[in-house]
């Protein structure tokens, strides 16, 4: 089975949240169909909730709600707290938004994939 880092950013939900958050749960129903196939480990920008309570978003809670849907729903694994190195090392693949944590991947000559917020 492959594992496969999904990295979600900030700014997509600052800057449209509810296609930020269509396009996350739409992930998440995609990885699970294939769950036989692919592990799954989130990684969220770890001050995304903090951030989008200082801005006053109009998604923190729905965002929260994607939280616990994919502990309850058991989705996969769920990394608030790993650095890039390590994801690179323990991961086969990065998919979602792109940041430093894809330089790691692609030294390991591991696939990378952008996600595209328009693309849902």
């Amino acid at each position: 089975m492959k594992k496969i880092l999904y990295y979600t950013d900030l700014m997509p939900f600052l800057t449209d949240s509810s296609k930020a958050i269509s396009k996350v749960r739409k992930n998440f129903e995609i990885f699970n169909e294939n769950r036989d196939k692919i592990g799954l480990v989130w990684h969220p920008y770890s001050r995304t909730e903090e951030f989008l309570e200082l801005n006053k978003s109009d998604c923190i809670e729905e965002y929260r709600r994607l939280k616990e849907e994919y502990r309850e729903r058991n989705l996969g694994e769920l990394d608030e707290d790993s650095d890039g190195h390590n994801l690179a090392e323990s991961c086969d693949a990065y998919y979602g938004d792109y940041s430093d944590i894809t330089y790691f991947f692609t030294e390991s000559n591991k696939p990378v994939m952008i996600q595209n917020f328009d693309v849902q």
